[in-house]
């Protein structure tokens, strides 16, 4: 793998599955890491939750890691009226918070250098319902638009959103050290 091309970054999303599936389509893909972006690691869905889903994830030699830093915080959700304004008021949040993307981007690097795929995961099946592809979009506007990002099995539930929330991601530069 070359330094100059990162691997690509995954995120899917479990609604309507079962741990099966997602270990099947995470294998199938080739990833190493799964990074739980969920702010709190629980679901009632059987083997979500995070001691089930970190076992599940070893026995198929995937890493896990939760990434409580870049949850959708409460507060945020429970005040949104829509899921549209939930993820216009996590962009707002991740805009006004760049440590939190500075950070997520510290973890990725760690595990690119230990030349691991990573994929991002949290409840909604596809990436336009979900604050990972917000998280997504403010790191690669961090680091450049050197990012792949794939979103792995996005069919086959509905939609929380119709199309994609218009979000302006401010360039994110890093910090000086």
């Amino acid at each position: 793998m070359s330094a100059s091309i990162p691997p690509p970054v995954y995120s899917i999303g479990y609604q309507l599955r079962d741990l099966e599936e997602v270990l099947s389509e995470l294998i199938a893909a080739g990833v190493g890491a799964l990074v739980d972006v969920r702010e709190t690691a629980w679901s009632y869905k059987k083997g979500f939750s995070k001691s089930q889903l970190k076992q599940g994830l070893e026995e198929a030699g995937i890493e896990y890691v939760h990434a409580q830093f870049v949850g959708n915080p409460k507060a945020i959700r429970k005040a949104a009226a829509t899921h549209e304004e939930c993820l216009i008021a996590y962009s707002d949040y991740l805009s006004q918070h760049p440590e939190l993307v500075e950070e997520f981007n510290v973890l990725i690097a760690e595990f690119e250098r230990k030349g691991k795929s990573v994929c991002l995961m949290c409840y909604e099946r596809h990436p336009d319902d979900c604050h990972r592809s917000i998280v997504l979009r403010y790191w690669e506007a961090f680091v450049g638009d050197n990012v792949d990002a794939r979103h792995l099995g996005v069919g086959g539930a509905p939609r929380f959103i119709e199309g994609r929330v218009d979000l302006a991601v401010p360039l994110c530069a890093p910090s000086a050290a």
